[in-house]
């Protein structure tokens, strides 16, 4: 993570009072940002920020049907913050709080249909499943999991974008930590306890 959004990454977890999730950073496996402590539940929070000058915000590299499935199983909560100019400046101007159930239409729309379905170049997963898949049968089992890995490594989207928009319409405005406490507590359902 670079130095500019680790600090706009540090600054959200200190205006919504959470901690790291993981005390040694990033890894190779997802893991959310932060952590919301309750008397009785933990609950994930994921960070995402945006400068005031641009009407979209970054999501993951290779995202796929794994980092989609990865979001919806370890994250209970992500906040999308926007601040100020283009240079974080500590300032943040707006925050909204979004379940994956939230996210799911776009996350389907922008992420999921084109992996499975492919694009203008790019073969899609079910392509790959009903059409060239059986194929191969004649090589040998490692080689097809090879290949297959490698298709879905390349069908997966490089930071498909989230629009602005989309996120304020389909969000809950959240301004304190105590905003956010109540959004875990009213909208999110898995018990972490």
């Amino acid at each position: 993570m670079s130095s500019q959004d680790d600090s706009r990454e540090k600054a959200q977890k200190a205006l919504f009072d959470v901690e790291d999730y993981s005390l040694t950073g990033r890894g190779r496996t997802y893991t959310p940002d932060a952590k919301l402590l309750t008397a009785t539940k933990e609950y994930t929070i994921e960070f995402k920020s945006k400068p005031q000058t641009k009407s979209e915000f970054s999501t993951a590299r290779g995202f796929g049907a794994a980092k989609a499935q990865e979001w919806e199983d370890k994250t209970d909560v992500f906040v999308f913050s926007e601040f100020e100019g283009t240079d974080f400046n500590g300032n943040f101007t707006e925050h909204y709080a979004l379940t994956y159930d939230d996210l799911r239409p776009i996350i389907e729309d922008k992420v999921l249909k084109p992996y499975y379905e492919g694009r203008k170049k790019y073969l899609g997963m079910r392509e790959w499943e009903d059409v060239v898949q059986p194929l191969l049968n004649s090589l040998p089992e490692d080689m097809i999991n090879r290949i297959q890995y490698t298709l879905q490594r390349g069908t997966s989207l490089n930071d498909p974008k989230f629009p602005w928009a989309y996120i304020k319409e389909h969000g809950t405005h959240i301004k304190t930590a105590e905003d956010l406490k109540r959004f875990c507590l009213k909208r999110t359902i898995k018990d972490k306890t």
